[in-house]
């Protein structure tokens, strides 16, 4: 018995706890244990080694036996279970009873329940408690840990100038070993706020002292915490080969260490990826797998149903899970992700065109990104709901709250999404500038008529070579235009694979199309149906210019060209006139100013956007548009 083998054999056994020799302890006590001391080491041993469901007895033996630091790690496995309101109220019974560093310990963690519970007032108040205890108490090493906690407290509300301060002042006295997991604890808060920052530099200078650290540790939750900011980096840097892969192993890991919060996460993120991806049915398996009652779901899964549900296309019900994921965000203040939940709520009833409810959420949006000075973290958000977008733009209410905003975000590029039965998603922008994803991942092309094949085998596809070349380049000598067409397919074929393009029909005039298994997005495709429906919001997101801009010796072009712009001009100046009947001023000028981007010298837009300001504009509005009208006359 380990009794018997005295005081020293215990002291080791502690040793190789606290360097992370798990398994060691796991070994030595797992059929051996007979003292409250030894039954608080096993425990331990399981918990921060992975094996989280074996951790809840050897703790409970210990702090019923008397062991005070059992008592409090014992909480702190609650606290790791997700059972808050039992960790909580096991903490208010042994704190009295504790005394010097326990009872800090126990006020540290019985603080982050509270955050974690929702309780944000209660938990700083009692965190701060335990901080200034431990700058008493004079221990640089502990007190580090829990100003690393405290730094999480205020990212977790969006206080990011404290938090970045505090992690700093926390990694100066947290070493890499012998004990890294406090310092793995501190970086991984930093990391967080980088990338919620778009730090993304700094994020992989972070990632890199990360990975120095983990050397000196095998515990899984650590590798996994660093899988999950890699899983973040490459979903708004818009990385996403392995985006999808690595989600799945976080939510294997998050399932074998039995860790709340972590199973939490990988469950709402990987649904809400399969949900992006219109892999609905995963989606939903994935969330009804988490195993709690779906009244008792947490704010992430409510946000990830009403995701899936938005694009799904059934907005009312996607609207009504989104509020409760907000609601319960705003409690908890949690600034950042209620961002994200609004903005999906203003897409989800702009769809159920209740558009004074989509302003509503839109305009909390905006308020909280301007507040916390957070933009880039939302790009991926901003690209999916452009209509949303595009539409606030032509509203008062959110009008001057969205330019600043977009302002800081450098451009917006579209996510495609790629149904079950493709093998491959292409998205192909036309208008203002060319682009073509596959996969989320854009690909340079060299040739400018690469894309422009793409595009018009999505439009005409059947069409031989003589065909095609006839249609984009008449004026072209036939040798020259087929090679120059054969030259294009090649491209697609090498940087696109060889199912992009093919061919069927005689041999000697083959018909050519887009792979079968090949889904497209185009946006001519989009800004022609928005015109169709009389969109002028989503017709206002598509068109950033004039189609196919480095194209200049394709007659099929010049006539897509002179197409769209009469659609575009016709529609907008269909909506000026509505507003201009109705007296809505203001919305004259927004879309006034959305249409002189595109034609700066249409002195019937310039007037009429000088008589509304007349009307409704400020001093300064009225002096500037003015000087703009007067200028086309000079």
């Amino acid at each position: 018995m380990l009794q018997a083998r005295g005081k020293s054999a215990v002291e080791q056994l502690q040793s190789q706890l606290e360097l992370g020799q798990y398994q060691a302890v796991i070994a030595a006590l797992e059929s051996a244990a007979d003292t409250p001391v030894t039954w608080r080491l096993l425990g331990l041993a399981y918990l921060r080694s992975g094996e989280a469901q074996l951790a809840e007895l050897p703790l409970l033996q210990a702090h019923l036996q008397g062991d005070s630091e059992a008592s409090v790690e014992y909480g702190n496995y609650l606290r790791f279970a997700g059972r808050f309101e039992e960790a909580c109220r096991h903490f208010a019974s042994v704190h009295p009873d504790l005394h010097g560093e326990l009872s800090l310990r126990c006020l540290r963690w019985w603080g982050v329940t509270e955050l974690q519970h929702g309780d944000i007032e209660a938990g700083i108040k009692r965190l701060e408690r335990a901080w200034y205890g431990y700058i008493a108490f004079g221990d640089a090493e502990l007190t580090a840990r829990v100003t690393s906690s405290l730094a999480q407290t205020y990212l977790r509300t969006g206080n990011h100038s404290r938090a970045k301060h505090l992690f700093q002042e926390a990694l100066r006295q947290l070493p890499e070993q012998p004990l890294p997991q406090p310092r793995l604890t501190a970086l991984h808060g930093l990391l967080e706020l980088q990338i919620q920052q778009g730090d993304y530099l700094g994020a992989e200078a972070t990632l890199e002292l990360v990975g120095r650290a983990l050397r000196y540790t095998d515990a899984v939750r650590e590798h996994t915490l660093a899988l999950i900011a890699r899983c973040e980096l490459q979903r708004l840097t818009g990385k996403f080969e392995r985006y999808t892969e690595h989600l799945e192993e976080v939510a294997l890991r998050a399932g074998a260490l039995e860790d709340y919060e972590l199973s939490v996460w990988a469950t709402a993120k990987l649904a809400e990826r399969y949900s992006a991806l219109e892999r609905f049915g995963e989606g939903l398996r994935t969330l009804a797998e988490f195993g709690t009652p779906q009244e008792q779901w947490p704010a992430e899964l409510w946000a990830a149903f009403g995701m899936l549900l938005r694009r799904r296309h059934q907005p009312k019900e996607a609207e009504d899970a989104l509020h409760r994921a907000a609601q319960q965000l705003r409690q908890q203040g949690r600034a950042p992700e209620l961002i994200r939940v609004l903005m999906h709520a203003g897409a989800a009833a702009l769809s159920d065109q209740r558009s004074e409810l989509a302003v509503t959420h839109f305009r909390e949006a905006l308020f909280e990104m301007l507040r916390l000075k957070l933009h880039t973290a939302f790009q991926p958000d901003f690209d999916e709901l452009q209509e949303l977008v595009h539409y606030a733009l032509l509203e008062p209410e959110t009008a001057p709250l969205l330019e600043p905003v977009l302002d800081n975000l450098a451009h917006l590029i579209g996510s495609p999404r790629l149904p079950e039965d493709s093998l491959m998603s292409l998205q192909i922008s036309t208008l203002g500038r060319v682009s073509v994803f596959k996969d989320h991942t854009e690909v340079p092309l060299s040739l400018k008529g690469s894309a422009l094949l793409l595009a018009y085998l999505h439009l005409h596809p059947g069409k031989t070579r003589a065909e095609i070349q006839l249609a984009l380049y008449p004026d072209k000598d036939p040798k020259t235009g087929s090679g120059y067409i054969r030259s294009a397919i090649a491209e697609l074929r090498e940087q696109l694979g060889r199912e992009v393009v093919v061919f069927t029909g005689l041999k000697n005039a083959p018909v050519y199309r887009l792979g079968r298994l090949v889904h497209c997005e185009l946006d001519v495709s989009a800004f022609r149906q928005a015109a169709d429906r009389g969109e002028a919001a989503r017709m206002l997101a598509l068109y950033r210019g004039e189609f196919m801009p480095s194209i200049q010796d394709s007659a099929w072009v010049q006539e897509i060209r002179e197409e769209l712009w009469l659609t575009f001009t016709l529609e907008l100046r269909v909506q000026l006139t509505r507003f201009e009947a109705s007296g809505d001023w203001r919305r004259v000028i927004l879309l006034a100013n959305q249409y002189l981007k595109f034609d700066p010298y249409d002195q019937g837009v310039l007037q009429l956007r000088v008589n509304a300001a007349q009307v409704v504009g400020t001093p300064h509005e009225l002096a500037r548009y003015t000087v703009q009208l007067k200028r086309i006359y000079n």
